[in-house]
C-alpha cells in the first residue's frame, strides 16, 4: 500500500516537472506563442510590441505619457482578427533614460526579444542609438515624438514618425519671434540632437530674414547658467529661444529674470511645453508669458483628441500628457500596417507602412515613402503641415493654453 502511494507520487511529481518544463520553454522563447481560449474563440496567438521610452532621467513626465498613450492604443487596438486567428499584442515596455547609450542597449534587448515593431524613442539623440540597430533586424520603428531632422536622415525604410518634424517648428518658431517684433535673438541649444537641429533651422531662418543672432549652448543636466546669462544679458536682444528640454529651460528662465532679463521674449520648442517647467522657471510668476510651439495640429484641430482626452483622464485622473495621442495614433498605425500586410512578418509591416493611410486621434495622414524637398523618408504626410499651423502656446496663470 506504501509502495504503491510512493509510485503514483512519483509520476505526479514529474507530471509536474515535465509540465512546467514546457512552461518554460515557450515563456523564454521571445518569440510568438500560440495559446487556446478557453471561451471557445480559437487559437489566440500573443506578438510583442516594444514600447521605448524615457521612464526615468530628465524627461519622464513626456516619458510616461508616451507609455499611457501605448497603453490605451494597446486596449483599443491589441487584439485583432486576422486570416481567421485572433491576435493578442503584449506590451514590452523599456526604459532607456533618454539616453543614446542605454537606447541601444533597449534596441538590442527588443531585438533579442523578438518584438514585431516598436514605438519610440522619445527623444532624437536616443532615436539615433537605437535606428541602425533595428534598420539592420528589419524591426519597423515609429516615434509619436521625435522631432529632430537627423531621425531620418539617413533614408533608412524602417523608421517613422507620427508627429512633426524641426524642419517645419524651427521655421515656426522664428516667424513667431519675429511677429513678437524681435530684432536681436540668442538662440540656444544643449548640445543634444534635437536641441542642435531645432536651433539649426530656427537660426537658419532668422539670419535670412535679416534678424541679428547669436548661438549659446549648454548641458543637459547642468546647474548653473550664469555665464550664457551674462554672455546674453551682453548682447542684449530682444528674445531667447532655448531649444532643448523643460529643465534646463525653467533653470534658463529663472537665472535670467534674477538677472534683471525678465522682460526679454523667452521661446522654446516642444521640449519646453510642460507643466514641470513653471516649477523649474522658479513658479508661476517667473514663467507667466513664456512661449512654446510644438509638433502636431493644435488639439482643436485633432478630429478625435476630446474623446482621446476623456478616456485618457479616467484612466488616469490626468490631464492628456505631451505626445500621447500621437503615441497612441503611432501603435494604432503599427497595427493597421500588420491587418493591411495580412502578416507579422516585419520586412510585410514595412512594406505596409509605406502604403498606408490612416485615420487616427491626431487627424488622417500616410507616411513619406522617399525624400522630397523639406519632407524625408517616413516623415508624416498631412494635409495643412506647413510652419503657419504649428500651434502656439503660452504659459497663463499658471499653465500652458493654446495661441489663437
Amino acid at each position: 500500500m506504501r509502495h504503491g502511494w510512493a509510485r503514483k507520487s512519483l509520476v505526479l511529481a514529474l507530471a509536474v516537472v515535465l509540465c512546467f518544463g514546457a512552461t518554460g520553454l515557450a515563456g523564454c522563447s521571445g518569440q510568438k506563442e500560440s495559446t487556446e481560449e478557453t471561451s471557445g474563440q480559437g487559437p489566440v496567438e500573443t506578438i510583442k510590441v516594444g514600447v521605448q521610452t524615457a521612464l526615468t532621467g530628465p524627461l519622464p513626465d513626456y516619458g510616461d505619457a508616451a507609455k499611457k498613450g501605448c497603453e490605451l492604443a494597446a486596449k483599443d487596438f491589441g487584439t485583432f482578427e486576422m486570416n481567421g486567428k485572433t491576435y493578442k499584442v503584449e506590451l514590452v515596455v523599456l526604459d532607456d533614460k533618454a539616453e543614446p547609450a542605454e537606447a541601444a542597449v533597449v534596441a538590442q534587448t527588443m531585438v533579442d526579444d523578438g518584438v514585431v515593431g516598436v514605438i519610440g524613442s522619445l527623444t532624437t539623440g536616443a532615436t539615433l542609438s537605437a535606428i541602425p540597430i533595428y534598420a539592420q533586424n528589419r524591426i519597423p520603428l515609429i516615434s509619436g515624438s521625435v522631432t529632430g531632422p537627423k531621425a531620418n536622415e539617413s533614408g533608412v525604410d524602417t523608421f517613422y514618425r507620427t508627429c512633426w518634424s524641426d524642419a517645419i517648428q524651427g521655421e515656426a518658431l522664428a516667424a513667431w519671434a519675429q511677429e513678437l517684433g524681435a530684432k536681436k535673438v540668442v538662440l540656444m541649444d544643449d548640445n543634444g540632437a534635437y536641441a542642435v537641429g531645432l536651433a539649426d533651422v530656427a537660426e537658419k531662418a532668422l539670419k535670412s530674414a535679416g534678424v541679428q543672432t547669436l548661438r549659446q549652448n549648454c548641458q543637459s543636466g547642468d546647474k548653473d547658467l550664469s555665464a550664457q546669462v551674462a554672455n546674453i544679458k551682453e548682447f542684449g536682444p530682444d528674445a531667447v529661444i532655448f531649444t532643448g528640454y523643460h529643465p534646463e529651460a525653467g533653470l534658463l528662465r529663472k537665472q535670467m529674470i534674477e538677472s534683471g532679463l525678465g522682460d526679454v521674449i523667452f521661446m522654446g520648442g516642444d521640449g519646453i511645453k510642460s507643466t514641470e517647467f513653471i516649477a523649474e522657471a522658479g513658479g508661476t510668476k517667473n514663467a507667466e508669458g513664456c512661449y512654446a510651439t510644438f509638433g502636431g495640429f493644435p488639439e482643436a484641430q485633432q478630429p478625435g483628441y476630446e474623446e482621446f482626452a476623456a478616456k485618457y483622464e479616467k484612466a488616469y485622473g490626468a490631464k492628456v500628457g505631451p505626445y500621447a495621442q500621437n503615441n497612441y495614433d503611432a501603435f494604432g498605425a503599427l497595427i493597421a500596417a500588420i491587418k493591411a500586410a495580412g502578416s507579422t512578418n516585419t520586412e510585410d509591416i514595412i512594406a505596409a507602412l509605406q502604403n498606408l493611410t490612416y485615420e487616427g486621434v491626431t487627424g488622417t495622414f500616410s507616411f513619406a515613402s522617399k525624400a522630397e524637398g523639406s519632407v524625408a523618408r517616413g516623415d508624416i504626410v498631412v494635409e495643412g503641415l506647413t510652419p503657419a499651423n504649428v500651434p502656439r502656446y503660452v504659459v497663463k496663470n499658471g499653465e500652458w493654453v493654446g495661441v489663437e
